[in-house]
This record gives structure tokens, C-alpha cells and sequence, in this order.
């Protein structure tokens, strides 16, 4: 079993902003497998289980996401982690996917590092810098990055389907890996 989280954060507030890219991915992800996804009190997330794949939210502020992690992890002891995310370290279009390492700055991922560890799989999604790290990432995306930003999440969710069916990350990894912002028609 693999448990796949998109990190975002809760209400409409923070709805489709940068910060919430895993969040985005992840109900993309489930509409097109024509799945939806249940509340659970007991790990504060939203969960949708397909195969042998647990997807969850947390519904815990960014901050706060290892929690909800950490509660799915013990409840249902996934032999692997996934964790998809926004990176501002990485310009918008770009994709890239490691296993471990440190945070980042990611307030979400420290979260989850120091509840579980930081031993698991990252589909790290480019958001770009901008002035001002909060309010960047707590943004949405401006109109005319929308193009791009729609395309790179199509990518990050092929990225996903592929991984459910292979159960590969390395080969992921190798395939949807984009070191420069993916080209797009204008």
C-alpha cells in the first residue's frame, strides 16, 4: 500500500492558490479516475482509497500536515510515502521528483519530517519566486501563468496515473521529470 498526500491548505480562503498545487493535482487526479474523496475525523483529512493506494489531504493548516500524515501512516502502515507539493525554489513549469532530503523551507514538509521522518518520495511542483515568500505562496496564480500552470498540473497528474499503475517511482522519475518549464502553444 502507498500513501499519496496532497498538501494544500483547508477553506476557500486558500482555495487554487500556489500553496495548495498538491491539493489541486490530487482532486484532478481523482475526477478523471471518477472517484471522490470522503472526509475522515479520525486523520482530520479528505481520503480516497483506489487499488492499493490511500490518497489523502490533510485538513490540518500547512503547518500542521504531519499530523494527519502521521495518523494515516499508523493507521494504515504504507510500505511507501508520496508527498506532492509546491516548491518555490524551482521556476513555474518545472517538475521534479527526489527521495529524502531536507525541506526546503516547505512548512509542511518540516511538519511531516519531524512526525515521520524525511525518508519518502516528493513530486516537487515549480511555483516561482515571488516578493515576499507568504504572501507568494498564499497567492493565486496570476492570468497569465494559468496556461502554464494548467498544463504543468496535467503533467504532475499523468505523473501520478503512471506511478499508480507501475508502482515505479524511479521509472516516473525518469519519464515526467521536467529540469526546464514545460513548453506550451500559445
Amino acid at each position: 500500500m502507498t500513501l499519496l498526500v496532497g498538501l494544500g491548505n483547508p477553506t476557500l480562503r486558500y482555495a487554487h492558490t500556489r500553496h495548495n498545487a498538491g491539493f489541486d493535482i490530487l482532486d484532478s487526479l481523482v475526477s478523471e479516475l471518477n472517484l471522490s474523496f470522503a472526509f475522515s475525523p479520525k486523520h482530520n483529512a479528505y481520503l480516497c482509497v483506489y487499488k492499493d493506494f490511500i490518497l489523502l489531504k490533510p485538513q490540518t493548516y500547512m503547518n500542521l500536515s504531519g499530523e494527519s500524515v502521521l495518523s494515516a501512516k499508523n493507521f494504515y502502515k504504507p510500505k511507501e510515502l508520496l508527498i506532492v507539493h509546491d516548491d518555490l525554489d524551482l521556476p513555474l513549469g518545472v517538475v521534479r521528483f527526489k527521495k529524502g532530503g531536507g525541506n526546503g523551507g516547505h512548512n509542511g514538509l518540516k511538519s511531516i519530517d519531524l512526525l515521520c521522518s524525511n525518508s519518502y518520495y516528493r513530486l516537487r511542483v515549480g511555483i516561482s519566486k515571488g516578493i515576499g515568500v507568504i504572501e507568494h505562496v498564499l497567492s493565486k496564480f496570476h492570468k497569465n501563468e494559468e496556461p502554464l500552470k494548467n498544463a504543468v498540473f496535467e503533467h504532475a497528474k499523468n505523473a501520478l496515473k503512471f506511478f499508480i499503475e507501475s508502482h515505479d517511482f524511479n521509472a516516473m522519475q525518469n519519464r515526467f521529470t521536467l529540469k526546464k518549464p514545460l513548453q506550451i502553444e500559445s
